[in-house]
């Protein structure tokens, strides 16, 4: 028998009541999300009604059922779906399901909900940026594991565990020095949420973890994130959301691309700075560039946000700030982020040539994105089914491993099941 899924009344409540408000508050900021909310459920519909992909891009998970929450699913999309199913497979490998942490799950209104409330002064508030970024010493032989998007916590079973407890496992069995999380704690970075889903579960390095900010951490404003960065394995942050990590060779420069995200986009496009108004980070970066050039160290940047579109044919507005920070506006040597979930290694891009990498298939269920099949600007990405019995589709998860050897590098993406999926020296 077909079980229907249905949304949570507290949250729904919660939606109405923030939406009401912001709309007294903020309403040109109002008009924005709800046109943005008027897409979103524009592509729900065409995917309930007729299992077909709508034109364009997807839009944010968070949005699909939001316009079924603030109208008690007058449209009946809510109702017209059973728990479980998966409809279709987007072009950057999202599933258009109702299963956890599909693109119709019903639990997303929970960053709905989550994000309108931090827009409203009396109930949320964003945290307040922190400028004391560390540069941290590294050894000259260190090994790095990176994995993005992962923390979705264990929401399966000992004998078909989550994809995120596999990443990790795997992670912890290379032993890695450092660790770096880039970004994503889902539904919305809650406290809850950052302590269990993250902080109680990452794979420590033994010298040390990072983490970086991200748009489901902007969320809740991210509160919880800041709070997560005092707290063990991420306390050599100092509360900082960027940071530094140097050694005689390299220096591997973590960013904060969501704090100043636009709202209205509910932070789903990467800025390092408001538009036209550079910042310290901005300047923390440059001096790296510029430490770099004078002292011949290669820089390695990390992002939670993407510099290039899926298929790696296209830059955008956080590939030129980044790029321009450096001399010359070349950029770094390497730029590893995630926020798209998929593992992809793209064509050296830009006047550097830089090396950009896509980790954000640390644990969100995908399928094989056709938009990175035969692209002209991707060397590899995993498109290997995974073999899970729950989601047939999806394909493997995992994340990647830096050996830094002096100036030598050696990258290596690696499965879920820990095995080597892609590596270069």
């Amino acid at each position: 028998m077909a079980m229907p899924i249905n949304l949570d009344p507290v949250l729904t409540s919660r939606i109405k009541t923030a939406m009401g408000q912001l709309n007294q508050w903020r309403p040109d900021l109002a008009a924005q999300i709800t046109t943005a909310v008027e897409n979103a459920h524009a592509q729900a519909m065409q995917v309930a009604q007729s299992g077909t992909l709508p034109p364009g891009p997807l839009a944010t998970h968070s949005l699909m059922l939001a316009k079924s929450a603030l109208t008690n699913d007058a449209d009946a999309v809510v109702s017209s779906l059973e728990a479980g199913i998966i409809i279709n497979i987007g072009p950057d490998g999202v599933i258009l399901g109702t299963g956890k942490w599909e693109q119709l799950d019903p639990g997303w209104i929970e960053a709905f909900a989550v994000f309108l409330e931090s827009l409203l002064p009396i109930v949320g508030g964003k945290h307040n940026f922190v400028n004391s970024p560390q540069t941290i010493t590294i050894p000259n032989q260190v090994s790095i594991g990176i994995a993005g998007d992962w923390g979705t916590g264990e929401w399966r079973t000992v004998t078909n565990p989550a994809p995120s407890t596999k990443v990790g496992a795997a992670m912890a069995k290379l032993n890695p020095h450092i660790t770096i999380h880039l970004g994503d704690v889902y539904y919305s970075g809650t406290a809850n949420e950052e302590q269990h889903l993250l902080l109680l579960l990452w794979p420590p390095g033994s010298l040390g973890s990072f983490t970086l900010n991200s748009n489901h951490e902007m969320y809740s404003g991210a509160k919880p994130y800041f709070d997560a960065l005092s707290q063990p394995p991420f306390t050599q942050q100092a509360g900082c959301s960027y940071f530094a990590l140097e050694n005689d060779n390299w220096i591997i420069v973590g960013l904060d691309s969501a704090y100043f995200s636009e709202e209205g986009e509910l932070y789903m496009n990467g800025a390092l700075f408001p538009e036209k108004f550079p910042n310290k980070q901005q300047a923390f970066l440059q001096d790296k560039g510029e430490e770099a050039l004078l002292k011949k160290k290669k820089v390695i940047v990390l992002t939670h946000h993407n510099g290039l579109d899926d298929p790696g044919l296209n830059t955008n507005a956080l590939f030129q700030q980044v790029t321009n920070a450096f001399p010359n506006n070349a950029g770094p040597a390497y730029w590893y982020w995630g926020h798209q979930h998929l593992g992809v290694v793209y064509k050296s891009q830009g006047a550097a040539n830089v090396l950009c990498r896509c980790c954000g298939h640390g644990a969100l269920p995908s399928g094989v994105a056709s938009v990175l099949v035969d692209s002209p600007g991707v060397i590899w990405h995993e498109k290997d089914l995974a073999g899970d019995p729950d989601i047939p589709k999806r394909v493997l998860n995992g994340f990647a491993m830096l050996t830094l050897d002096g100036p030598n590098i050696k990258e290596a993406f690696y499965d879920e099941n820990g095995a080597v999926a892609w590596s270069s020296t």
